[in-house]
């Protein structure tokens, strides 16, 4: 069996040599100095820094902001969105059907599909054209459906 810090050492590759953390041993006693004061460590003061009120408020705000900023632009977003889409739902050229026992909004916006339209958007389209309160249906009833382009 070959050893293997031999080995590495034969293949040249230090990245595969172990190290291991070193151990620094410091005299003294538990970090008194001579005047009996403890001491701290160096760049104990800068790692122990507090923030002051107002750095917090400052963070706050700017996060808020940010946010609220964000906020804005998903409602503007959805908004335009909303409005581009009733525009090109409400020039959908529409035709008149009988309700037939077991049909259901879902199910006649799922038989006359309009391409580029969801069945939710076409079910909503079909229960704000004919003014229904609830999804259910009578036989017999008149509606207004999406006429196939």
């Amino acid at each position: 069996m070959t050893n293997t810090s031999r080995m590495y050492g034969i293949e040249g590759s230090s990245a595969l040599v172990a190290s291991y953390p070193t151990l620094t041993l410091l005299e003294g006693g538990a970090g008194h100095g001579a005047t009996g004061r403890a001491r701290r460590p160096r760049g104990a003061a800068m790692a122990r820094q507090r923030a002051s009120r107002g750095d917090v408020l400052a963070v706050a705000a700017c996060t808020l902001a940010v946010a609220l900023g964000l906020l804005a632009a998903l409602v503007a977003g959805n908004a335009s969105v909303s409005e581009r889409m009733d525009a090109a739902l409400s020039s959908l050229p529409a035709q008149q059907i009988v309700v037939e026992p077991g049909d259901s909004v879902w199910g006649l916006a799922s038989r006359h599909r309009v391409d580029g339209y969801s069945t939710a958007e076409l079910a909503k389209w079909i229960s704000e054209k004919n003014s229904l309160g609830t999804s259910s249906l009578r036989p017999g009833q008149a509606l207004l459906v999406p006429a196939s382009r």
